[in-house]
């Protein structure tokens, strides 16, 4: 585990949904037990996971009128806060993260589609801004900090 609070680097995929329409793709490993690709989404307020890839978490207490997730459609998405106990990217670990699970198969569905990938979720903005994340398109990195825990 990374203790001292230099900057990681993480290799990042770029890659071209549809014409002009590009994502970037970060490898992370969720419990040290599941692999997985995740979408690093600047746009998203919080982290996410698909709900039919994550196995091990532990339930949040919730006032439901605090969590309401919109899709891009505005239409309301069901979505449940929980814990998870780490989510890894190489030598990077963040442990007991709270997430946010929700169906992914529609986008993945268009993953599959377009670039036969799959993805687990999206890295959000709460994470991002928590490990003062920089991305650098040139070098296709992803730049984290360790010490906002």
């Amino acid at each position: 585990m990374h203790m001292n609070n230099s900057p990681i680097y993480i290799p990042v995929e770029i890659i071209e949904l549809e014409s002009q329409s590009f994502h970037l793709l970060v490898k992370c490993n969720l419990n040290g037990e599941q692999d997985g690709e995740m979408v690093i989404d600047t746009g998203a307020s919080k982290t996410v996971f698909d709900q039919n890839f994550v196995l091990n978490y532990q339930h949040k207490d919730q006032d439901q009128d605090d969590l309401q997730s919109c899709g891009l459609g505005g239409s309301e998405i069901e979505s449940n806060l929980v814990e998870i106990k780490s989510l890894s990217f190489g030598d990077f670990v963040s442990e007991d993260l709270n997430v946010v699970l929700i169906d992914l198969t529609q986008i993945n569905q268009m993953y599959e589609k377009h670039c036969q990938r799959q993805i687990c979720g999206l890295l959000g903005s709460d994470f991002l801004l928590r490990h003062q994340a920089i991305i650098d398109y040139q070098k296709s990195i992803l730049i984290l900090n360790k010490n906002q825990e």
